[in-house]
C-alpha cells in the first residue's frame, strides 16, 4: 500500500488526505493480517467482488495504510486475517446500518448548518446510555420500548 502524502490527525478510522486518497488505520491486536475492503454501490452483499488492499502492522496490534483511489463517499470494510470482514469502528457513517459497509467521509467537505445552535440548558435533563444488545434478552430498540 502506497504511503499517505500527509500526516494523520486521527488516531483510527479512516481520514481522507489533502491529495484525495485515504489513509486507514485499526486496533486489531489479535490479528495477523488486516486488509482493506472497497466496495461499490452495485457491490453490497455480493461476496467476492470487491477489492482488497493489505494494512501494514505497525505494532501494538495497530494496522495501517494508504489508498490514494478512495476518497469522500468510498465504502469498505476492514478483512481480518482472511476471513470474514467488518465495519470499521470508528466508521463515521454506516449508511446500511451498523453491520453494512462503512462509508468514508471528509468533514471538512460537509456543509454545517448549525453555527446559531447554542445547545439546550442542563438542567432538568436526563442523560442515560444504553447498549440495545444487552438491555432485552432480544437485543432490540422494539423490545426496549416495550
Amino acid at each position: 500500500m502506497a504511503e499517505a502524502t500527509s500526516a494523520r490527525r486521527l488516531p483510527v478510522g479512516a481520514e481522507v488526505q489533502r491529495d484525495g486518497g485515504t489513509h486507514f488505520r485499526v486496533w486489531a491486536p489479535r490479528r495477523t493480517r488486516v486488509e482493506v475492503v472497497f466496495y461499490g454501490e452495485e457491490e453490497i452483499g455480493r461476496r467476492g467482488e470487491a477489492t482488497a488492499v493489505a494494512l501494514d502492522a505497525e505494532g501494538d496490534g495497530y494496522f495501517r495504510g494508504y489508498a490514494p483511489d478512495a476518497g469522500p463517499g468510498t465504502l469498505y470494510r476492514y478483512r481480518l486475517d482472511g476471513g470474514e470482514s467488518f465495519p470499521d469502528p470508528a466508521s463515521r457513517y454506516q449508511p446500511e446500518g451498523p453491520h453494512g459497509p462503512s462509508r468514508v467521509v471528509d468533514p471538512a467537505r460537509f456543509g454545517w448548518t448549525d453555527d446559531s445552535w447554542r445547545g439546550i440548558r442542563l438542567a432538568g435533563q436526563v442523560i442515560y446510555e444504553m447498549h440495545i444488545g444487552t438491555f432485552t434478552p432480544e437485543g432490540t430498540w422494539e423490545a426496549a420500548a416495550r
